[in-house]
């Protein structure tokens, strides 16, 4: 009896932890990639389409870098002060409209950002990109050169192998 529960707990033991494992999915393509359109979206583009791309986004960090260290730190200063014992209600209802004209002007730029890629390389699907973990917009997480993954923009052209 002894023998068959200690069968019978390792088999469920090893059953729950196969379903960790599976979880996760397979491949880098379910946790990051090229901002959801893959590999072959942005390697059909040329060159010059890729380096413009680049450079765009590049530009729209810089423009946005500002308004996004001011976004974290209203949203630092709004968790900071609901931890405290007695929250100050007009307060934080100010920092939360000074967080959201803050996000709106991100939006804006992000806006003119979808724009001016959508010039330069029309047969992308330029809604995925400017947000999201992964996407054009945003750094990637653990690449080469501060790009994304396999992406072939990240190193101007050429995809970056881990």
């Amino acid at each position: 009896m002894k023998k068959t529960m200690i069968v019978l707990t390792a088999l469920l033991t090893a059953g729950f932890l196969a379903t960790n494992a599976f979880a996760w999915g397979h491949g880098k393509g379910k946790r990051g990639g090229c901002g959801g359109q893959g590999y072959n979206a942005m390697a059909s583009l040329t060159p010059e389409q890729q380096t413009e791309l680049k450079t765009l986004r590049q530009k729209f960090i810089d423009e946005t870098y500002e308004t996004r260290a001011a976004m974290m730190d209203k949203h630092q200063q709004i968790r900071l002060l609901m931890e405290t014992s007695s929250p100050d209600k007009a307060k934080l209802e100010k920092l939360s409209n000074e967080m959201l004209d803050l996000k709106k002007a991100v939006q804006d730029k992000r806006i003119d950002f979808v724009l001016e890629a959508k010039k330069i390389a029309p047969e992308l699907n330029m809604s995925a990109f400017g947000h999201g973990r992964g996407g054009f917009g945003k750094g990637g997480y653990g690449n080469k050169g501060g790009g994304f993954g396999s992406c072939p923009w990240s190193t101007g052209g050429q995809a970056v192998t881990q």
